[in-house]
């Protein structure tokens, strides 16, 4: 149960900083790009549209750091073993094959690419080796 509270709980951690940084970035590109009123309706509140994007991160990274906690759960009870400063390796490797599924796609966009690689060394030390220690810690 330690492994899934610390899933949610970093997964609110990266929501409560992914999610600034993407509206951030939407109202940065909007005036090169238009990109805030094409992904809304043209007169959309860029706030507004900040606000969504903040709930839906943080929907999405409480659910994701849930299911990755209920796999750290199921991994620790049949390898706990350690390394790469992880005390669960598998898992930790596990995190970092997903990470690069993720973001591999997103580098063949420019305007991307800075935000996916910042991204994807946050969400795999926090997801890949705070979360095993953290659940540790609860344990």
């Amino acid at each position: 149960m330690a492994a899934v509270f610390a899933g949610f709980v970093i997964g609110y951690a990266i929501a409560l900083f992914i999610a600034p940084a993407v509206a951030i970035a939407i109202v940065r590109t909007n005036d090169r790009s238009g990109l805030a009123q094409q992904i809304a309706p043209p007169g959309t509140n860029v706030i507004a549209l900040a606000v969504v994007v903040h709930f839906a991160a943080i929907i999405v990274f409480t659910a994701l750091g849930l299911v990755l906690g209920m796999a750290l759960a199921g991994i620790s009870d049949r390898r706990p073993d350690g390394g790469i400063g992880s005390p669960n390796l598998i898992y930790t490797l596990l995190v970092v094959a997903l990470t690069a599924t993720i973001v591999i796609p997103m580098m063949a966009v420019p305007l991307l690419r800075r935000f996916a690689i910042g991204t994807a060394i946050v969400f795999a030390a926090l997801f890949g080796w705070a979360m095993p220690w953290l659940a540790k810690l609860g344990q």
